[in-house]
């Protein structure tokens, strides 16, 4: 993660400072993110069309029709979350960057931050889904075992694509921080201002 410490001149000492550089880094950022969301929402859409045509298809309360249940449901959220997030990346995309150098490197980190705490939270997602498959199979004389068998099918699935998901974006962005950062250092001048930046 990205530690930034400035002294309490460097508002005012970045004051003239390029910001073509950050502002193409923002920029950047922006397009990853917005076919980031692309990908999302497509895998989204082709879960919910298959999910729709799979219940429609399998008999009620089986294994198959809980498994195309959860599929659906599961990306109707997934769909809630990449439109919005699509939409604003590329609103961004389409007006020149506000943000400040301070600010910039702060977005940085916190995109980061973001996928990695995405990425733990996919395991359990998986590791959740797993529990429900072994414990449906393992009591398959009980009511809810198809239903268990199911949804945990469908939570391996999704987690493991998240999982995927989430890690390569998180090394997308990684790159792009690490080929452009020391550009953008070398923009800034701060005459005497001690600062303390470790990555």
């Amino acid at each position: 993660l990205c530690t930034i410490l400035f002294g309490c001149a460097l508002a005012s000492s970045a004051l003239g400072q390029d910001m073509t550089p950050f502002n193409e880094f923002n920029m950047e950022r922006d397009r990853i993110s917005k076919n980031s969301m692309l990908v999302l929402g497509g895998w989204s859409i082709a879960n919910m069309v298959a999910g729709g045509i799979g219940m429609a298809t399998t008999p009620g309360k089986s294994e198959a029709n809980y498994f195309h249940q959860m599929n659906l449901a599961w990306n109707v959220v997934n769909l809630g979350i990449a439109v919005p997030a699509y939409f604003g990346a590329r609103k961004r995309m389409r007006t020149p960057s506000n943000l400040d150098i301070p600010n910039t490197f702060e977005a940085q980190r916190k995109v980061g931050a973001i996928y990695l705490i995405n990425f733990g939270l996919d395991f359990l997602y998986a590791g959740g889904g797993l529990w429900m498959w072994e414990h449906g199979r393992s009591n398959s004389l009980d009511k809810n075992s198809e239903m268990l068998q199911g949804y945990g099918t469908s939570l391996i699935l999704q987690g493991g694509f998240l999982l995927v998901y989430d890690l390569a974006n998180y090394m997308v962005h990684a790159r792009h921080w690490k080929k452009k950062r020391a550009g953008m250092w070398d923009q800034l001048q701060f005459n005497g201002t001690t600062i303390k930046y470790t990555f």
